[in-house]
């Protein structure tokens, strides 16, 4: 290794000196590799920080520069899709998020909001129909009926029934399994510290 490969690495990379010594040792003084070796440990760090795949890691390092933090941000502001993947394109559907007693949002470093396609929402939709009806808690009114065009405010008690019939729908489809799995891994997630989860149709 010798200077000239520390400032050229340096010059492509905005990096420590000590980071450089250590990249191109790790690589054998090739300055490509060290290269390459220093975007592919940020693209793990932003896949292990973000929970996302590498393919969106990478997308999102790119469209920041190559700045680890500002891809961190962006990933994590991005709205979760919970689906089968057969509706991708689709933007009707059910918009569901936590809620404290007050009626305020949770603030969070990721987003804690879920969009589900109508068609995917189906698949669960009789278990949401199924507990009504419901006092709501925000003007005491008894809602007879699951509201498809506006909001529908679960507690907990009733979170936790609905969670537990998603868990006995049983299909054969490895795409709709994989929804009910992720829908289930979100509702446990917000039911563990959440006073009301809301589900808002947006028909």
């Amino acid at each position: 290794m010798n200077t000239e490969s520390i400032k050229v690495l340096r010059n492509k990379i905005s990096i420590p000196l000590n980071k450089a010594i250590e990249l191109l040792k790790k690589n054998n003084g090739d300055v490509l590799l060290a290269e390459e070796n220093f975007h592919n440990e940020n693209i793990i760090e932003i896949c292990k920080t973000t929970d996302c795949d590498r393919e969106t890691a990478t997308k999102e390092y790119q469209i920041c520069n190559y700045d680890v933090v500002k891809a961190v941000e962006r990933i994590n502001q991005k709205p979760v899709r919970i689906g089968t993947g057969k509706f991708l394109d689709s933007k009707i559907g059910f918009i569901l998020w936590p809620e404290n007693e007050n009626g305020e949002f949770y603030k969070t470093e990721k987003r804690n909001d879920a969009f589900i396609a109508t068609e995917d929402f189906d698949l669960v939709l009789e278990i949401f129909e199924s507990v009504f009806p419901m006092q709501n808690p925000w003007n005491n009114t008894i809602e007879d009926q699951f509201d498809s065009t506006g909001n529908n405010f679960f507690d907990i008690k009733t979170g936790l029934l609905i969670l537990q019939k998603i868990s006995e729908i049983k299909s054969n489809d490895s795409e709709e399994n994989r929804f009910l799995g992720d829908l289930i891994e979100w509702f446990k997630d917000k039911l563990s510290y959440a006073d009301y989860i809301v589900v808002y149709g947006n028909l």
